[in-house]
C-alpha cells in the first residue's frame, strides 16, 4: 500500500512538473504572425516573369523574426480574371510556423491571344483521307504549342461529295483564354497527279494596313515532272487589308495534261 501511495505522489509530482512546464512555454511562446505589405495593388510584367519579378515590392516583417522578405514566395498565379490580368498569391511563414498571405493584380503587357496554324491547304481530293485535325493546329504566347487542346466541329460536313464545307474550331489555353474561328474545307475531283501548290502560309495574321504578298507567299507550284509551273498561277481573292476580318486567297494552276491544282491561304485581318 505504502509503494502505491509513493508511485501515486510520484506521478502526481511528475504531471505537475510537465503542467507548469507547459504553462511556461505557453506564456513565453510567440503570438505574432507575419504582416506582408505590397508597394502597388497592380504590377505590369511580362509573359516569361520569373518569381523575384512577381515578388517586386513585396515586404513581410514579423515582431520576432524581424525581416521575412526573403522567405516570401509566390504561392500561385491564378488563370485570367479579365483578358492578361491574373492574380497572384504570396505566402510567408515564421520561425514559429505562423503564416500569411496577401494577394495582388499583375498584367502581362506582352500577352497575346491563342493563335491558329494551318500546316497544309484545308483543299483535298475525294480519293484522300480527309484529316482536318492533322493540318490545324494553334499555338500560345504562355502555353505554346496546344494543338492538342483544339476542339473541332463540323455541320453538314461529308467526306465523299464535292464542294465546300465549314468545321468549326476552339482552343483555350490555360488562362482560360479562348479563341473560336470557322474554316472552310475544299473536297474536288483533283487527280493522284494533279500540279502541287506549296504556300508558306497557309493561315496568316496580318494587322489593318500591314502588307501580305499574295504571289511571295507561294514557295512552289510544279506539276509530277517537276516543272514549275509558277508563271501560270491564277489568283482569287477577297482580301482587304483595309477592314478587320477572315479572307481567302485561292490559288489555282492547270498541267499540261489539263489536270487542275488548288491551294487556299487564309487571312485573318485584326485591328
Amino acid at each position: 500500500m505504502r509503494i502505491l501511495r509513493t508511485s501515486v505522489l510520484v506521478i502526481f509530482v511528475i504531471v505537475l512538473a510537465l503542467f507548469s512546464v507547459f504553462k511556461v512555454q505557453q506564456r513565453s511562446a510567440d503570438k505574432t504572425y507575419p504582416v506582408i505589405t505590397i508597394e502597388e495593388d497592380m504590377l505590369n510584367v511580362s509573359i516569361t516573369a520569373t518569381d523575384d519579378a512577381l515578388l517586386q515590392g513585396v515586404a513581410a516583417y514579423d515582431e520576432k523574426d524581424g525581416d521575412l522578405t526573403h522567405k516570401l514566395i509566390v504561392e500561385s498565379v491564378s488563370r485570367f480574371v479579365e483578358t492578361g490580368v491574373c492574380v497572384v498569391n504570396y505566402v510567408v511563414c515564421d520561425s514559429d510556423h505562423h503564416t500569411a498571405s496577401a494577394s495582388r493584380r499583375i498584367t502581362y503587357t506582352d500577352y497575346e491571344h491563342p493563335r491558329f496554324t494551318l500546316s497544309d491547304s484545308l483543299v483535298f481530293g475525294l480519293s484522300e483521307n480527309v484529316n482536318v485535325r492533322k493540318r490545324l493546329g494553334a499555338v500560345d504566347s504562355i502555353d505554346g504549342d496546344i494543338s492538342n487542346k483544339v476542339i473541332i466541329t463540323a455541320n453538314e460536313y461529308s467526306s465523299n461529295v464535292a464542294g465546300v464545307s465549314y468545321i468549326s474550331a476552339k482552343v483555350t489555353n490555360s488562362k482560360g483564354d479562348s479563341i473560336s474561328m470557322e474554316l472552310p474545307v475544299y473536297l474536288e475531283e483533283l487527280s493522284l497527279s494533279a500540279p502541287r501548290i506549296l504556300l508558306k502560309e497557309y493561315l496568316a495574321y496580318r494587322k489593318v494596313g500591314e502588307e501580305f504578298d499574295i504571289m511571295a507567299n507561294v514557295t512552289e507550284c510544279r506539276d509530277q515532272n517537276e516543272e514549275d509551273l509558277t508563271a501560270y498561277l491564277i489568283t482569287d481573292t477577297n482580301l482587304d487589308l483595309s477592314q478587320p476580318g477572315v479572307y481567302e486567297v485561292h490559288y489555282h494552276v492547270t498541267d499540261s495534261g489539263e489536270r487542275k491544282g488548288h491551294s487556299v491561304a487564309t487571312v485573318i485581318v485584326e485591328e
